[in-house]
């Protein structure tokens, strides 16, 4: 078995994001997100499992119908089907990992929500 490669991608005022190719062409995704930071704020095409490894966020998910909130912690695993817009506004230094399930690196796409990524563009800081 091929050994998993960690290569980071960004970094800016938030934290860092580190992808991790695996065999067979697929990728996890590493997000270190600092206290106070907004991320996402978009849906993919695709469904997506997120496992927040430590820290604590909000995370906002809309159907398109309806809006939720829930406050997840380190050890907790959050589905996003796809289409599903998704934020996370991080209540504290956050490690977590993000699966784009059934597809190769780079090939989903994300949808973005204009009033959440507006707020998560605001918030990033190069």
């Amino acid at each position: 078995m091929d050994a998993p490669v960690l290569k980071l991608e960004h970094v800016d005022s938030r934290g860092e994001i580190y992808s991790i190719t695996l065999p067979g062409d697929r990728e996890l995704m590493l997000l270190h997100s600092k206290e106070g930071s907004l991320r996402g704020g978009h849906a993919h095409d695709v469904d997506e499992v997120v496992t927040i490894l430590t820290g604590k966020m909000t995370y906002c998910k809309y159907d398109g119908v309806s809006e939720g909130h829930e406050v997840i912690r380190g050890g907790d695993t959050s589905f996003n089907p796809a289409g599903e817009f998704h934020m996370g506004e991080f209540l504290e230094d956050s490690w977590l990992i993000e699966w784009r399930i059934g597809t190769s690196k780079g090939k989903s796409k994300n949808i973005n929500y204009g009033p959440w990524r507006e707020r998560v563009d605001a918030n990033a800081v190069v």
